[in-house]
């Protein structure tokens, strides 16, 4: 039986740990909110050219797929259901329609054609549409049908989001890795309540495993700007060196904290390239961690197109200063 490991301090245990799950999603959205990255995906029919067949009747997506179908396409593309044979898909089986306003609602109404709410993430899905359609007028109700159960609420995942169980792990272990890679690691642990010996232990575990699952290659992470050449883990975006403490500060702490202090940043995690539907970017050595600050910057488009972008800015800024000095 493996020895347990040491435990982490709850609010770096937590920070891990979430990285394995998908984004916030409210009740009006057909996602799920915060699910497992395993879990099944969403695939809208406008983006299923980027997947081929053989991906779809796999076992790629560990717990399966649904793509999401306009009743425009469904009902006005001739050529819908061309694609849908060749890659597959049947209504109620692995594919439904989503129903976001009110005129798809009209001029397309699932009960007219004798179609059921789908509340069933396997497949056979078991039903053929959900709605989330907001009310644009004062009399008008929101209509919300299909994944709205306590029990099934959000019919799946970004799929743009997904990560199989055994990648989560290895970019849990990853993650933990860059933690104790900080400058300041140690001492940080030992202040939150680790002992010297817990400490060596959990960092020579976590090393041991990244080495043989070779997910500790500091060239290969320096040149993703996750590490420096010292090799202390840094912000991607700034590169200025994390510091542990950072991890184990909660929202309501860092907004308390004095002008001096806020040089320690609330952490988030970051991805180097941006996630994109078609492609499987939550990976090892493609997810870093980095000030909150210099996240927001990022946004959606990940840190390389960020810098791309941001280089055009100084260009552009040094270009517009010499034409005005002239």
């Amino acid at each position: 039986m493996a020895k347990r490991l040491p435990k982490l301090p709850p609010l770096l245990q937590s920070k891990i740990y979430k990285t394995g799950q998908t984004r916030s999603a409210n009740d009006d959205v057909i996602f799920q909110n915060r699910a497992n990255r395993n879990g099944t995906v969403l695939i809208p029919f406008d983006s299923i050219d980027l997947f081929d067949v053989s991906v779809l009747t796999s076992q790629k997506f560990e717990s399966g797929f649904i793509v999401v179908i306009s009743p425009e396409d469904y009902y006005s593309n001739p050529d819908v259901q061309i694609i849908m044979k060749t890659k597959k898909l049947k209504l109620g089986v692995n594919a439904i329609l989503h129903y976001e306003n009110r005129a798809q609602w009209n001029e397309f109404n699932p009960y007219k054609n004798k179609l059921s709410v789908a509340e069933k993430r396997t497949t056979p899905i078991d039903g053929h549409f959900v709605a989330r359609i907001l009310p644009t007028a004062k009399d008008e109700e929101k209509i919300i049908l299909g994944f709205n159960t306590s029990s099934c609420k959000g019919a799946g995942i970004r799929v743009a989001e997904y990560a199989s169980l055994h990648t989560i792990k290895s970019c849990h272990l990853q993650l933990e890795y860059l933690f104790w890679l900080c400058h300041d690691s140690k001492e940080v642990a030992l202040n939150a309540g680790m002992t010297e010996s817990e400490i060596e232990n959990r960092m020579t575990a976590i090393t041991a495993s990244c080495n043989n699952q070779k997910l500790s290659n500091n060239d290969r992470l320096y040149k993703t700007r996750i590490i420096d050449n010292a090799k202390n883990t840094i912000c991607p975006l700034c590169l200025k060196k994390l510091s542990a403490e950072a991890f184990l500060i909660n929202f309501f702490e860092s907004s308390e904290k004095s002008d001096s202090e806020k040089d320690i940043s609330q952490i988030n995690l970051f991805y180097i390239n941006q996630l994109k539907t078609g492609e499987f970017n939550h990976s090892p050595y493609n997810l870093a961690w980095g000030h909150q600050n210099c996240n927001m910057i990022c946004k959606e488009t990940g840190v390389i197109e960020t810098i791309k972008w941001m280089k055009e800015v100084v260009v552009n800024t040094i270009i517009f200063n010499k034409d005005s000095s002239n």
